[in-house]
């Protein structure tokens, strides 16, 4: 195991402790874990309206993914972001002996279930939010062709034209907490073509830790195959439910209060079932 760099405070992320290069953690360790993983080309500074909402009673990392945010400079692909998830979750239970909860969205969504296949016994349970959609089907090949226009406008344009929409579309908090951490807008070309490189409808039926997933309801693209994902998980006996909220594919940003309060309701859940789990 490599050892974590000592911690250092982050500037205008308040109560926020870099332990690692692309990794900031926030609240107590004598808090309960969580885990948050953030969608395509934005950031780990999204999740700032949602750490003031959950610390104290939390304690939430928040890792960056290769090509984007602190390893905007790495290539994506999915062995490196699982690593990179890895990194937070093994850090938390390092800090406080728990196992925590891991939260994905999108493509984080798709990272936190391969990861989770891959280290069941290392998290409590998995929300997985906007990610039940086949990579190979349409969700996937809208965001390849909005990867090929950002290439063809350019960096500068393209990252203008995402701000305008940011602000336009979520609250002033949600906003600038996505701009803090700026567009990596190579991810979409790169994740996008990495994802669909992967069965994650197969991945799903490997699952053995609590899982939940969590949709948007008029976020149809990646509600597409949410049964399939749904019975695959609960077809070797792991316990998996799916939840529908009101909003779209950036509920997370759109309603902060909201999505915070189903972190901690989905925590309650998945801490239960996973200790009915280790008793029977």
């Amino acid at each position: 195991m490599v050892p974590f760099s000592a911690s250092t405070a982050v500037p205008g992320a308040a109560g926020g402790r870099r332990v690692a290069e692309g990794l900031v953690v926030f609240g107590a360790d004598g808090a309960p874990p969580v885990v948050l993983v953030h969608g395509i080309r934005l950031s780990a500074t999204m999740w700032r309206p949602h750490v003031r909402r959950l610390v104290p009673d939390f304690r939430v990392g928040t890792p960056d993914l290769p090509c984007h945010g602190a390893l905007a400079g790495r290539p994506f692909s999915l062995e490196a972001a699982v690593d990179a998830v890895h990194g937070a979750v093994r850090e938390a239970y390092g800090a406080t002996g728990r196992r925590p909860l891991l939260l994905g969205l999108s493509l984080g969504g798709y990272v936190s279930l391969a990861h989770t296949v891959r280290y069941p016994e290392n998290v409590a349970g998995v929300v997985l939010h906007g990610c039940t959609a086949r990579t190979s089907g349409a969700a996937a090949a809208v965001y390849a062709a909005a990867g090929r226009l950002n290439d063809r406008l350019g960096p500068e344009r393209s990252a203008r034209l995402q701000e305008r929409a940011m602000r336009r579309m979520l609250p002033a908090e949600s906003a600038e907490a996505v701009l803090a951490g700026g567009f990596h807008l190579p991810a979409l070309t790169e994740g996008v073509a990495e994802l669909r490189r992967h069965d994650f409808l197969a991945l799903a039926g490997r699952l053995t830790a609590p899982t939940l997933y969590l949709n948007g309801r008029s976020d149809l693209p990646f509600r597409a195959d949410e049964r399939h994902f749904l019975a695959a998980t609960r077809a070797t006996g792991t316990p998996a439910r799916l939840f529908h909220t009101r909003g779209g594919h950036l509920l997370s940003l759109t309603a902060p209060d909201r999505f915070t309060t189903l972190v901690r309701r989905a925590h309650r859940l998945l801490a239960a079932k996973s200790r009915e789990a280790k008793e029977s």
